[in-house]
């Protein structure tokens, strides 16, 4: 990890759905969910839409009710134990260009990971396999239950961060906590459309935000 310079900006950034690229896992993951609890034979194209509407804030346990989906409690409560499993990390892939963005960034920024997860121990063994670790001042790996976005400030309130980087309301709620700027993006797990009904501009790219706001 990189050492924190006073003279630079802090800057909080989240990790799926913003430097990771974690659709399809939980799609693999819901379709094993369903399967196992209802022993069914369903494949991951029959739930391919699942990310794009949780893009819009539904919640997992609205798609299976829409989709007639039985026993959606169980099956979403076996997500919840299944999804950080290391072989379904393994399905996550580094978003384009995000090395390169992380490294402009560190040269002039102080950057500061920010993720909400169950298991820690699973979650540093991702950010050490995906490279990204060396980039950042210091990883906060927070309870994902309860008010996460309190979690994650709670974590990192001793810096006083500049602005925020994330792709959910999570993330706007550690900004509106530490009273920062707040950038989102609309390619995670929230869409432009969800991002411009609370009167936000949302960006496809880290690039973008670093080249036209920071």
């Amino acid at each position: 990890m990189l050492e924190l310079d006073t003279k630079k900006n802090n800057v909080a950034i989240d990790l799926d759905g913003t430097l990771l690229d974690s659709r399809r896992r939980h799609i693999v993951v819901l379709t094993d969910c369903i399967n196992s609890i209802n022993s069914t034979a369903y494949t991951p194209d029959d739930f391919h839409d699942f990310a794009s509407y949780k893009s819009q804030g539904h919640t997992g346990l609205s798609y299976l009710k829409d989709k007639k989906i039985p026993n959606e409690e169980a099956i979403i409560s076996l997500w919840i134990q299944k999804i950080e499993h290391k072989k379904y990390l393994r399905l996550d892939r580094l978003y384009p260009n995000v090395l390169r963005d992380l490294k402009r960034m560190s040269d002039r920024y102080n950057l500061f990971l920010s993720t909400a997860r169950a298991n820690k121990s699973n979650a540093l063994w991702q950010i050490s396999e995906s490279g990204i670790g060396d980039f950042f001042c210091d990883m906060k790996v927070v309870k994902s239950r309860g008010n996460v976005g309190l979690n994650k400030y709670r974590a990192i309130r001793s810096i006083p961060l500049d602005f925020v980087i994330g792709d959910t309301e999570v993330d706007l709620a550690l900004a509106n906590y530490a009273q920062c700027g707040f950038f989102p993006l609309n390619y995670g797990f929230r869409s432009t459309r969800y991002w411009t009904k609370k009167g936000l501009k949302s960006y496809n790219a880290i690039h973008k935000i670093i080249t036209t706001q920071l």
